[in-house]
């Protein structure tokens, strides 16, 4: 890497919104923990701190472009871009993961549950916490369907208004500013900065529950895997809106009927956030990047950076 391209990167501003990034996310989150509040088992009370905690990269962004780099909002991919990547992400997204718990199955480090033990376990817990009686639900493979289906229209819908609240930060800003050190490298920086941000909900249960140490690094590794998608589509489409829903259909199926049908499941080792959904999102991700023009690359101005490609390139 080239002094020229070192001196691209904006490492006040980038600074500046990793510093209010994790104050803002890591105090409110410390405030909780103190407070004993765990994320073991999410309630209404830790759902709404998490939505809240989400959207705090969005808020440290806009404070640093708005009033300490005062640089505007041209360059934060506010643009929704061509529909096609949409569509593969919204195809893609569920096939990895029910790759991915085949794959967990398969090696033993889960069992497939085509019972739904899991979710009925879980509703019924849900109940006695509230006091109420347990809801006449429908058999398994419909219930199934009906969540499956749920989590692909409505579901990601919604949870893709709270990921922009990450997106905006960690793809719409924190990425743009370090891609001049090249895609690898921004990809990887980024991936890990975004991984450790995570540090005081995982200590406090969530995803990797019994694992407070080893959870952030297995995170680091997760978010760093994703990453090298999110960059990709990055640099195809110039949209955090199509990385926001991304990382929305990763959450709304990691989270989703295809993870409740297989029990069993060792947290830093199978599914999504274990050893086996790294591994495949590491290798699709790391895939599609080196398929994607470097626009630092050679010859390539900053200019380019701006300028959206046609959207004819954008699938290969």
């Amino acid at each position: 890497m080239n002094d020229a391209g070192r001196s691209q990167t904006d490492w006040r501003g980038v600074g500046a919104y990793i510093g209010l990034a994790f104050g803002l996310a890591w105090a409110l989150t410390g405030i909780a923990l103190s407070r004993g509040a765990r994320f073991q088992t999410l309630t209404i009370r830790t759902t709404v701190l998490l939505a809240g905690v989400m959207l705090t990269p969005a808020l440290s962004a806009f404070i640093v472009r708005k009033w300490i780099t005062r640089e505007g909002f041209s360059s934060s991919g506010l643009r929704f871009g061509p529909w096609r990547p949409y569509l593969a992400v919204w195809i893609g997204v569920p096939l990895v993961v029910i790759g991915i718990y085949a794959l967990t199955v398969l090696l033993g480090l889960g069992q497939f549950d085509p019972k739904l033990q899991q979710l009925f376990a879980r509703i019924q817990e849900a109940a006695a916490r509230l006091n109420t009686p347990v809801p006449d639900l429908p058999g398994p493979l419909v219930l199934g369907a009906a969540i499956f289906a749920q989590t692909l229209t409505f579901g990601v819908v919604i949870t893709s208004l709270f990921t922009f609240g990450e997106e905006f930060g960690w793809t719409g800003y924190l990425l743009v500013k370090l891609l001049p050190l090249g895609r690898w490298r921004a990809a990887v920086i980024y991936g890990v900065v975004w991984g450790l941000w995570h540090a005081p909900i995982i200590a406090g249960g969530f995803n990797y529950p019994g694992y407070p140490v080893i959870g952030v690094m297995m995170m680091c590794a997760l978010t760093t895997a994703l990453a090298l998608t999110q960059t990709a589509l990055w640099l195809r489409s110039r949209s955090v809106l199509l990385t926001s829903f991304f990382h929305a259909s990763v959450n709304s199926q990691g989270l989703g009927i295809i993870s409740m049908a297989v029990a069993g499941v060792a947290p830093v080792m199978g599914g999504v956030t274990g050893v086996v959904g790294i591994a495949v999102f590491a290798a699709f991700g790391a895939w599609l990047l080196a398929r994607t023009p470097d626009p630092h690359a050679g010859t390539a101005s900053k200019a380019s950076l701006s300028t959206p490609p046609d959207s004819s390139d954008l699938i290969d």
